[in-house]
């Protein structure tokens, strides 16, 4: 009798232990592109920002909300904050707009963004870094256009057949702190932006003076935009310069909003928008390029002039 007890209790043992491990492996798990949110915060002209972020679910989930810490609530706001529902392995846009409350310190606040589904909380967080500078370094406006969130004259594709460049130039010296480019899209996908000093046949990496992969917004249309930023840190002499998008993706889902004018700046000039025909996909900013618009395209550059 005592040995029945024994295997009755070890059977339900190992039913509960069973139960468990097949609850852990549907638990679903959240992948975040990119990784890590970092945006530098100023007072005055460089105290707004919006960046953008997409995650993933591998499973599917309802009435999902994104919530960041308390520690951010003041910084933070998301866009869309909730969601009826989510599909497994479909990727989830959302918007980061940042504000810099009156009376912050300078400094460095750090904090994390959660995807709840219902009352429970999914792995896997995105991570937020804020950096507040003082006044006196405040980043302002160095050159570029305007950033338009429609364009019904002119977009251009970025796909793995079609590279795009703006050429710009500097009769100053400057530090680049921000790029900023309007985008469009009726999807969510990645794109690589180069800065370098040359572009065309015989460029090489040496030629590469900034390198990184932004997330395209999904703005739902091909004329409506909004703006993506990266941070930069980038010191240029005067000189010419180019900024190349280019992507691995195989359809013409996104592309690069043309701009509406030119904004005066004191330290350069506006160049030509132009695209790759025809591309080389071993090395986007060795492409052959020809202009598109006599407009150039959506982008700022945000920083400081140097004495």
């Amino acid at each position: 009798m005592k040995i029945q007890r024994l295997l009755i209790a070890i059977t339900f043992l190992i039913t509960i232990l069973l139960s468990n491990s097949s609850i852990a492996l549907a638990a679903p798990k959240i992948e975040w592109t990119p990784g890590e949110i970092q945006v530098t915060l100023s007072p005055g002209q460089g105290a707004t920002e919006t960046a953008f972020a997409t995650f993933t679910s591998s499973t599917s989930l309802d009435q999902v909300t994104l919530e960041v810490v308390p520690s951010l609530s003041s910084f933070v706001t998301v866009e869309p904050a909730e969601i009826g529902s989510v599909q497994a392995g479909v990727p989830q846009t959302i918007a980061l707009h940042f504000t810099l409350p009156p009376g912050t310190e300078p400094g460095t606040y750090e904090g994390v963004l959660h995807v709840r589904s219902g009352k429970r909380t999914v792995p896997h967080v995105l991570k937020i870094s804020i950096t507040v500078t003082e006044s006196a370094s405040q980043p302002e406006f160095l050159l570029g256009t305007d950033l338009p969130t429609t364009n019904t004259d002119a977009e251009a594709a970025v796909y793995n057949l079609q590279v795009l460049m703006q050429r710009f130039t500097l009769t100053s010296a400057v530090n680049i702190e921000t790029l900023k480019l309007s985008m469009s899209g009726f999807g969510v996908d990645q794109f690589t932006v180069w800065i370098t000093n040359a572009i065309g046949p015989g460029t090489t990496q040496a030629n590469v003076l900034f390198q990184t992969n932004l997330t395209f917004p999904n703005t739902g249309g091909g004329i409506s935009g909004a703006p993506v930023s990266t941070p930069v840190n980038l010191t240029l002499q005067p000189g010419e310069y180019f900024i190349v998008l280019s992507s691995t993706q195989p359809n013409l889902l996104q592309g690069w909003l043309q701009s509406n004018a030119a904004l005066p700046s004191t330290v350069g000039t506006v160049g030509t928008w132009e695209w790759s025909i025809p591309p080389n996909l071993a090395f986007p900013p060795a492409s052959v390029f020809i202009g598109i618009s006599p407009r150039p395209a959506a982008f700022q550059l945000i920083g400081n002039e140097l004495p």
